[in-house]
Parts: structure tokens; C-alpha cells; sequence
């Protein structure tokens, strides 16, 4: 869980097709972006979460579910993010007119540019089917990037401890 002071943004992934960007896409996924600044104000921990929808009830629950109770949630000024404040978040929405939204919520952008980045580079791709196993993976990997040396290891062995075995039917299945 997410806590202190968390930035939380939307995005859409999807493949690039000329017409409107962000908002608005057609045959995109809307994807919650979460980031818990440090001390310093730097970025400690992101989830990230595949969404229904962007409605106040949709960033409402993925808030519930990747954020402690108490914290502050900055956001833009999207009136979705308002059903915050009554989810027990101190809610913070950062609206500045003319102001380019990376320079107000900036680590979700720079996550979120990031795991695109990560995507075309190793997989050229992904389906919206198995988004969110990627979008796990990527948010494993950044928050253990200080751990990098024995990753491998780590992985394997909360695979063989708590969980069931997969079998590739069931793998392509979900």
C-alpha cells in the first residue's frame, strides 16, 4: 500500500493511432498511474491499475485498494478524482492554468512514459488481455530497483511459495 503523499493520474495505453490523444482515445485502455513521493520528493514506490472506466466510482476504488487511508492524493483537475475526499484521502487537485501537467504531477508521467518506453523496447507491444500482468511486472521491477542483484531468485521463489502451479492453458486463459 501506497502512503504519505502519493501522486495518482490516468493514462491510456494502447497502439498509436492518429485522432485524439489521452482523454477521448478510441481503442485504448484507461490505466490508473499511482506514485508515493519520498522524503526528498522523490519517487519510492508506483502501482499501476488497469480501469473500467475514468469515473469517480472506477479511481475511487483503485485509490481504496493501492492507497492507505490518511494520505494525500494530489491529482489534476479532473472531477472524477473529487469522490476522493470522501474516501477518507486528503485530496489535493493541482490545477494551474497554462501549466503543462508533467510539471505538476511528474513522477506518474515520467512511470507511465517509462513503462510505454519499456513495452516497445521488450515486447513491441502488448494486448489489453494481459495488460495488467505487464503493468504488475513493471511496477515489481521499479520498486525493487535498488534490489537489483538477486532478482531472479526473488522472483522464483515468491512464485514457488504462494502460488499454485500454472499450467500455459490456464496462463492464456485470464
Amino acid at each position: 500500500m501506497l502512503l504519505g503523499v502519493v501522486e495518482m493520474d490516468e493514462s491510456y495505453v494502447g497502439g498509436a493511432r492518429s485522432g485524439i490523444r489521452g482523454r477521448g482515445a478510441e481503442g485504448k485502455t484507461p490505466v490508473a498511474v499511482m506514485a508515493q513521493q519520498n522524503e526528498s520528493g522523490g519517487c519510492s514506490l508506483a502501482h499501476m491499475q488497469v480501469l473500467d472506466d475514468i469515473s469517480g466510482i472506477s479511481l475511487g476504488e483503485t485509490a481504496r485498494d493501492s492507497v492507505t487511508p490518511g494520505s494525500v492524493i494530489a491529482t489534476d483537475g479532473l472531477p472524477a478524482y473529487r469522490r476522493l475526499a470522501s474516501l477518507n484521502y486528503e485530496h489535493e487537485p493541482l490545477v494551474v492554468e497554462g501549466a503543462d501537467a508533467s510539471e505538476l504531477l511528474p513522477w506518474v508521467h515520467i512511470i507511465i512514459s517509462n513503462f510505454k518506453r519499456w513495452i516497445l523496447d521488450v515486447f513491441h507491444g502488448v494486448s489489453a488481455k494481459h495488460l495488467q500482468s505487464y503493468l504488475d511486472e513493471f511496477c515489481y521491477r521499479l520498486n525493487r530497483r535498488k534490489q537489483r542483484t538477486d532478482l531472479f531468485r526473488r522472483v522464483l521463489n515468491r512464485c514457488v511459495r504462494f502460488t499454485e502451479p500454472v499450467t500455459y492453458a490456464q496462463l492464456i486463459a485470464s
